[in-house]
């Protein structure tokens, strides 16, 4: 039998830089997907590292925005609720509009485990085709696939990506297939301008850095750029003065919002996760440079600080201001928790987790 995979909430774009920003305050409001009747029993699709996590992820992506030219990781699993086993698992991948494959690997794990049954690497062609073997009942097939989005992608558009799960090798369609199969859509916005940035590392030991427009002019008062030490890890960061963030509950006490005089940086990392960097033990691992025209007076001042207003893991919103100044050691702050390093006309602040900040 065949079923159809459709997204209920395909994501809007209003701004590219928006879109960003969003995504870095608030993961989970991604448009997801959901089965059709008609899915082959006990097949259930779905999006992320977990296929037993609650809540579930909306999205796959590994950022809400990538850019034109850049690539994007989409993590996807397909579980296998018997009662049967599947002999034979493939999954054919399309784009739209069409991106080439950068890579791309998968993993069967047990369900009650969570061990590691066998993994492998899916060829790099375009089309993507990978044949995962058996996949038996009580087991989920974990994906992560990477494609680079054309150059020429406009600002604004989607980059639509279908995951066509079967048992044959060959989508359905046009009296093709003839065997199970199911397909799940998932998708990212494209940005073609200088207000924000996206970019997926499938393999680089060194890691990634993501950039928006550096030059700094009158009309570009500020750049963002953020760089993680870890690989299948997507990255994304804009500035613009469309962009806000609250400045209220959880402000500290004797703060005063006016002070803060730059407009915001969002950065959004690795899905929200949490990263140290190789000294361990809390030390952040996310590092963000923010370029100035004209630097705030107080990073200049005794008293540096960054405001930083981010979600926590259960969703709540958050708010810290950060004034430790960075103690580094092998090119790696020390400190436990974030901190910040005052330059000219620059500021490096790291940090643990995404989030919106401003000076």
């Amino acid at each position: 039998m065949r079923a159809n995979e459709g997204n209920r909430r395909v994501r809007t774009w209003r701004r590219s830089v928006g879109l960003v920003a969003a995504m870095a305050l608030a993961l989970s409001v991604i448009g997801g997907g959901t089965a059709y009747a008609g899915t082959p029993a006990g097949w259930v699709a779905g999006f992320g590292t977990d296929s037993g996590a609650t809540p579930q992820p909306g999205s796959g992506a590994s950022t809400t925005a990538v850019s034109a030219g850049k690539t994007v990781g989409f993590f996807e699993w397909l579980r296998n609720d018997g009662p049967s086993n599947i002999s034979q698992l493939f999954v054919n991948v399309t784009s739209k509009p069409t991106a080439s494959v950068a890579g791309a690997q998968w993993t069967i794990k047990d369900n009650g485990t969570g061990g590691v049954v066998r993994s492998g690497i899916c060829p790099t062609v375009t089309p993507l085709v990978c044949s995962l073997g058996a996949l038996n009942d009580g087991q989920t097939a974990y994906l992560v696939a990477a494609f680079t989005v054309a150059s020429n992608v406009a600002d604004g558009a989607t980059e639509a990506i279908t995951f066509n799960w079967n048992t044959t090798g060959v989508p359905p369609g046009k009296n093709k297939s003839h065997g199970d199969a199911l397909s799940w859509l998932d998708s990212a916005a494209v940005t073609n301008n200088g207000d924000a940035a996206g970019d997926f590392n499938f393999g680089d030991p060194n890691g990634l850095t993501v950039a928006d427009n550096q030059k700094l002019t009158g009309k570009n008062q500020q750049a963002t750029s953020a760089t993680v030490v870890s690989t299948l890890t997507g990255a994304a960061v804009g500035d613009s003065p469309t962009l806000s963030i609250p400045c209220t509950d959880g402000v500290p006490a004797g703060f005063q919002c006016s002070s803060l005089t730059s407009l915001v940086s969002t950065v959004e990392v690795g899905n929200g996760k949490i990263f140290s960097n190789p000294n361990g033990g809390g030390t952040p691992g996310i590092k963000v440079i923010v370029s100035f025209a004209q630097a705030p007076n107080q990073l200049t001042g005794a008293n540096p600080f960054a405001y930083h207003y981010y979600f926590d893991s259960t969703g709540a919103p958050q708010v810290e201001l950060i004034t430790q100044i960075c103690q580094y050691s092998g090119g790696f702050p020390t400190n436990i928790g974030p901190c910040l390093t005052v330059g000219n006309k620059q500021v490096t602040v790291w940090l643990t987790h995404n989030g919106g900040m401003r000076f």
